[in-house]
């Protein structure tokens, strides 16, 4: 009796991918199923203003009365302008030109070029050339020598994704077309 309970037992048996699967969806109801509290309901606050280090921030109101005490006002919600004791805008000048110098000695950056063409014979550079200009009127092909080769580049891309665009159109006419990361020189 008690085998043949074990063999009606095991011809119900599902594999162990399907009890995973079950037992994963049965989680993902019960974490779904809560009463919890959706996140656009909680409301927070928090007052900074006892960190501050030294600072003295006075708000300044839109109409002043002469009622009003001139002692800070308690925290909370307040109109009005915010005056500060020190001005940083002379300082900000100064760096926002340094870093505007620093970045006119960037000449060039990191991105991607598509090389169609690499071989020995200048002729067979030019006809890739106009082979690109024919496939992609508006690309400016580029023929480089480097030494013992020619080289035929098109495009200059900052990101390989921009590059993998071009590269699907020129693919078809060169199938030995190759993504390659290079210099692209920028403020000429």
């Amino acid at each position: 009796m008690c085998l043949q309970t074990f063999s009606v037992m095991r011809q119900f048996r599902l594999p162990k991918r399907y009890s995973m699967m079950w037992f994963m969806m049965l989680g993902l109801y019960f974490s779904c199923a809560g009463p919890g509290q959706s996140p656009q309901q909680i409301s927070y606050t928090e007052d900074l203003s006892g960190l501050r280090r030294g600072e003295e921030f006075k708000v300044a109101d839109a109409t002043p009365t002469p009622a009003q005490p001139s002692a800070e006002q308690p925290t909370g919600t307040t109109t009005g302008t915010v005056l500060a004791r020190r001005d940083v805008t002379s300082q900000l000048d100064n760096l926002l030109t340094a870093s505007a110098e620093e970045n006119r000695k960037i000449k060039s950056v990191p991105g991607f070029t598509i090389q169609v063409y690499l071989g020995t014979s200048r002729e067979a550079a030019n006809m890739a050339q106009r082979q690109v200009y024919m496939a992609l009127p508006d690309a400016r092909p580029e023929i480089r020598f480097v030494q013992p080769n020619y080289r035929v580049f098109v495009g200059k891309f900052v990101d390989r994704l921009e590059a993998q665009q071009m590269y699907a159109d020129l693919r078809s006419e060169f199938p030995n077309a190759l993504i390659i990361p290079d210099r692209i020189q920028i403020n000429d």
